[in-house]
């Protein structure tokens, strides 16, 4: 009965209306746009949202955390040895500041911070640690959220390992302002925009 039905759509040529997705290097060249709008409209308000002055989300090579590829291009295959985003809320009416320590630029959508005085070169081991103190340290942030939680895996991302580097990198003074971003990581990962769901239709009705 399946044939069937399949030969007389083939043969009334309604096979043919069938939509087919774009070329790999197209879907991310579409993908790219996604996440410059989902950093500049839904990153700022869910900061805000939750009293996250500084979002920080570090990971290694092949230990990325969850919410690292929602946060990166679609060409992005892995973390660079240790990548750290810093994340940065300046005030109202500004643009939250992105930072990459480790990687790329992420094709213009972050700011590589890279230390002057070591001829601004691919910054990793302590000197990577001891940058991001010195980028703290300039925009005293009140608050410091990281990735961790007892009740999603989407936002517990942050290694003990990692969590211990990262103590240790900023010291006892922020101790204290650090705070799980649970909520934060979450609802970033899985908040849309609206130029998405035409694509979102065109897939289903592919798959459908």
């Amino acid at each position: 009965m399946r044939s069937s039905i399949l030969s007389i759509l083939f043969a009334a040529g309604l096979a043919a209306q069938v939509p087919t997705l774009p070329p790999l290097r197209k879907q991310a060249e579409i993908q790219q746009e996604w996440l410059r709008l989902r950093l500049e409209r839904n990153l700022p308000a869910l900061m805000r949202k939750h009293h996250a002055q500084m979002w920080i989300v570090a990971c290694r090579e092949y230990a990325e955390d969850p919410a690292f590829f929602s946060l990166v291009s679609p060409t992005v295959f892995a973390a660079r040895r240790t990548t750290i985003y810093v994340f940065f809320d300046p005030g109202p009416e500004q643009n939250i500041e992105r930072l990459a320590l480790g990687g790329d630029s992420n094709g213009g959508l972050y700011t590589v911070y890279r230390d002057p005085d070591a001829a601004n070169r691919e910054i990793y081991g302590d000197v990577q640690w001891q940058l991001l103190r010195k980028l703290v340290d300039q925009r005293h942030p009140s608050t410091i959220a990281v990735d961790i939680s007892p009740t999603h895996a989407f936002s517990d991302g942050l290694t003990v390992g990692m969590r211990d580097k990262l103590v240790a990198a900023l010291g006892p003074g922020y101790k204290d302002r650090i705070v799980p971003a649970e909520n934060l990581a979450l609802e970033y990962q899985e908040l849309r925009v609206p130029e998405m769901l035409p694509t979102y239709r065109q897939m289903m009705e592919i798959v459908h």
